[in-house]
């Protein structure tokens, strides 16, 4: 679907007289359906085997509750994975309609908008590891304490 775009992008630039920018377009549609395709499969096939066999380990050892945890951390990781992703994708092609109207551009449109995503998704892990470090720093560093925090983070 995202090849699609790119081709009628590549079209319109041809029309236009830009040759080269056409067929640099047209190539980078192919890759991205390519790439696309192999970071949904890969992302998929690596969360769901991990989780099912940490979950089904954390289950035969009698850790029930710690199985329960698995799954819902999985779940919750894979929803913000998706939605970073898509978050990404949304903003690159606005950034694309937009360096289409305006034709000059388009590489610092494309730049500034995934730098933009980038540093977004780093304040939310850094904040995030702040946060666990306060709580870890806070109740002492012993296992228990550790365990005791992420259930009250959770709850």
């Amino acid at each position: 679907m995202a090849e699609n775009y790119f081709f009628l992008e590549a079209a319109f630039l041809r029309e236009a007289g830009f040759f080269f920018e056409a067929a640099f377009l047209r190539e980078a549609g192919f890759f991205l359906e390519a790439a696309f395709f192999l970071a949904a499969f890969f992302f998929a096939a690596g969360f769901f085997l991990a989780a099912f066999f940490l979950v089904a380990f954390f289950f035969a050892a009698g850790f029930f509750l710690a199985a329960f945890f698995l799954v819902a951390f999985f779940f919750a990781a894979g929803l913000f994975l998706a939605a970073a992703f898509f978050l990404a994708a949304g903003l690159f092609l606005a950034a694309d309609f937009l360096a289409t109207f305006l034709r000059a551009g388009a590489f610092l449109a494309d730049a500034f908008f995934l730098t933009v995503v980038f540093f977004f998704l780093l304040a939310a892990f850094f904040f995030d590891a702040v946060r666990l470090a306060i709580v870890i720093s806070v109740l002492g560093g012993s296992r228990k304490s550790i365990y005791n925090s992420v259930v009250i983070s959770i709850n």
